[in-house]
């Protein structure tokens, strides 16, 4: 459409002849439960509900030019899929819980999952469900009764991915609570006081931290590493990832100020949703939590 084009709104008889958009919708795309997406399918549709948002990460193309990328995880009654949102996509404006559909996404093959996950770049699109597509879904609690599996630490296998484990927590080690990143390609410092980073060759006004907390789970048949990170650290200690880097660069290095906070945290039940991932330090599997839903004595 450019300066010799005209638009012209259609008259009541000549929009009569038109499909509605519901039924263009269906002739553009086809509808599919998570369980049935298969790799390289081609202009789907999809309906889920936010289940899990992670936060937005900066990236560094090959290129030298900057990139953000962020995952959520949707659920439907047939299963949850993980989807990667890129650039301008990451400004999601939607919230746990809440209901999505996902125009043609991209369907990729994750060799580390052994799954199949959707990729939201600039052709797919994100808008809230009609109010027929939402009456088959369920709410998020009853979609996490559908999806998690509760599973005691004996039975826990490598390949598990979304499972509820209930346990006491113990051994929580704050030594390195704070772990400094380059703020450009997100890469590890060895020395937080880096002026370039030794992996991208930027240079570091300031490091970026990553919040690591690792400890025990502890049940009845077991116990297992854990290690949590970020939000669910500033959730067990009760305080905001800005503040803890504010009391650390004050006390210039000291983490004494945590020792009441790990003390708090210490014998606490804990239930998680979390993926098991395998340590090759230690040889052993671990729990990486990306839920907390119960926290107490």
């Amino acid at each position: 459409v450019g300066k010799t084009t005209r638009v012209i709104e259609l008259s009541d008889a000549e929009s009569s002849d038109l499909p509605s958009f519901e039924e263009l919708e269906e002739q553009i795309y086809e509808t599919k439960k998570i369980f049935d997406i298969e790799e390289d399918d081609m202009n789907i549709k999809v309906v889920g509900r936010i289940l899990e948002i992670e936060d937005t990460r900066e990236f560094e193309r090959q290129d030298g030019t900057k990139g953000l990328v962020r995952n959520i995880t949707i659920g439907d009654d047939s299963g949850f899929i993980s989807v990667t949102l890129w650039d301008d996509k990451t400004n999601l404006p939607y919230d746990i819980n809440e209901a999505i559909k996902i125009q043609n996404p991209r369907v990729n093959y994750n060799d580390l999952s052994n799954r199949v996950d959707l990729s939201v770049g600039n052709s797919t699109n994100i808008l809230q469900p009609s109010y027929n597509e939402l009456t088959s879904l369920p709410d998020i609690e009853e979609l996490q009764n559908i999806l998690y599996t509760s599973k005691d630490i004996a039975s826990l296998e490598l390949e598990d991915r979304s499972v509820k484990i209930k346990g006491i927590f113990s051994n929580p080690y704050i030594e390195k609570i704070l772990i400094p990143k380059c703020p450009i390609c997100n890469r590890t410092l060895e020395d937080e006081d880096e002026e370039e980073c030794p992996h991208c060759g930027n240079p570091i006004d300031e490091p970026k931290y990553l919040l690591m907390l690792p400890g025990k789970i502890t049940d009845d048949t077991g116990e297992i590493q854990v290690t949590f990170f970020n939000e669910l650290v500033e959730q067990l200690l009760d305080m905001k990832h800005d503040d803890i880097v504010a009391l650390y660069e004050e006390s210039e290095g000291d983490i004494g100020f945590l020792e009441t906070k790990a003390m708090d945290i210490e014998g606490r039940t804990l239930e998680l949703l979390a993926d098991v991932t395998y340590n090759n330090y230690d040889e052993e599997i671990r729990l990486r939590p990306k839920k907390i839903f119960k926290n107490e004595f």
